[in-house]
């Protein structure tokens, strides 16, 4: 299996069974995106515990990469503090976007090979949105600035 064929598979296995698709019993952070151009929903809950996400998970409805990568991005963040989520979603976005493949973030290999599997998703503008938005919407809320994030509105 070449490394285009690894990542089509990850992304494929988390489009179709996502981790962590479920609303938390009790969190202390929520927030929702929403992409109206494709109609991609998510909805974000953690728990921020000592700055560090202790619990996280998703509920949502759209496409494949929009699912894949908010069940991608609840097994990521687990554990990581606020600075370090917000670093990574950065990164994330940008890697996306600029097509970088390179994550100097300290990430475990299996951390940084689920991530690197949309690196080819900025190939299809219309896509880039799908894989951001649980990303964008998260950041946003760690950095008090939306509970909602309509992604259309953002540049």
């Amino acid at each position: 299996m070449n490394i285009s064929e690894l990542y089509k598979s990850i992304i494929l296995d988390h489009g179709t069974s996502p981790r962590n698709r479920s609303r938390l019993q009790t969190f202390n952070h929520e927030t929702a995106g929403f992409n109206p151009l494709c109609g991609d929903k998510v909805h974000i809950f953690f728990n921020l515990i000592d700055n560090l996400i202790d619990q996280i998970s998703f509920e949502g409805e759209g496409c494949a990469i929009c699912i894949a990568s908010s069940s991608i991005m609840t097994e990521v963040l687990k554990n990581k503090s606020k600075k370090e989520v917000i670093a990574i979603s950065k990164y994330f976005i940008n890697v996306i976007i600029n097509k970088n493949e390179a994550f100097p973030i300290i990430l475990n290999q299996d951390n940084k090979t689920k991530l690197n599997s949309f690196t080819s998703i900025g190939e299809f503008p219309m896509r880039i949105k799908c894989a951001t938005l649980p990303w964008i919407a998260i950041e946003s809320e760690l950095e008090n600035k939306n509970k909602k994030i309509i992604i259309d509105k953002l540049n």
